[in-house]
């Protein structure tokens, strides 16, 4: 849970010398402006050939909603021109793609929760929450109880 517990140690303050596996957390800001473009209606569907050898239209591509949710996301503003084909290719096929191909291709695009973690990314509300942590840790003042000498 966010805020519990010490704030993290600068790395300039750090014990071990040793560079962490997984290297620094990197805290992202919010967007100025999407870096992916806009959703492309020719994604919502597709035509496909079932067993029965049948022709018919079935959802394909990710919803509207959640592409937009994507847009905005600020994990965007770490892609290259590789993960924005990526992020659209899962986007165009999404639902022609198993659940657990859709789950690994969030994750590895920082688009889940467990996917900015592995990736090591923060959010700004995380940003802003290990801040308030600092802050109060900081605010907190040890005071004498009991009689002083004068």
């Amino acid at each position: 849970m966010p805020g519990t517990g010490p704030a993290p140690k600068d790395p300039s303050q750090r014990r071990r010398y040793n560079q962490p596996t997984r290297g620094e957390w990197v805290d992202l800001e919010p967007l100025d402006e999407p870096i992916l473009r806009e959703y492309d209606p020719d994604w919502e569907l597709a035509t496909i050939i079932t067993p029965d050898g049948d022709v018919r239209e079935a959802p394909a591509g990710v919803r509207p909603e959640m592409w937009e949710a994507w847009r905005i996301s600020p994990v965007t503003s770490q892609y290259g021109p590789e993960d924005i084909a990526a992020i659209e290719e899962l986007g165009r096929r999404f639902y022609a793609l198993t659940p657990a191909d859709q789950d690994r291709r969030m994750n590895q695009l920082g688009l889940t929760p467990k996917g900015k973690r592995d990736l090591r990314w923060r959010t700004p509300n995380e940003v802003k929450t290990i801040r308030k942590a600092e802050e109060k840790a900081n605010v907190l003042k040890l005071h004498a109880v009991g009689k002083t000498k004068s």
